[in-house]
């Protein structure tokens, strides 16, 4: 049991880093703006799933949610792609 915690932790970590976008022209300017704007998208098209117990996910809710991190952070890395932005 506690191997499975140590991988949701990292799991969980490794989805809260965050990456250096950058723009195929080098042009950085709209880099802030352009974030939120895909984070929002990301957050509209696939929102993230929330467990009943805030403290934490019974097993059923636990595939679900990780899922849901993953689709929400795909939605995320395409909308910065399609603007024209590379990692």
């Amino acid at each position: 049991m506690k191997k499975i915690i140590n991988i949701i932790i990292i799991i969980f970590l490794s989805g809260c880093t965050t990456s250096s976008w950058t723009h195929k022209s080098n042009n950085n300017s709209n880099l802030e703006f352009d974030s939120g704007f895909c984070r929002s998208y990301a957050n509209v098209s696939e929102p993230t799933y929330i467990c009943k117990d805030p403290l934490m996910c019974s097993p059923e809710e636990l595939s679900t949610a990780i899922i849901a991190l993953g689709q929400n952070k795909a939605a995320y890395d395409l909308c910065m792609y399609k603007k024209g932005y590379k990692q």
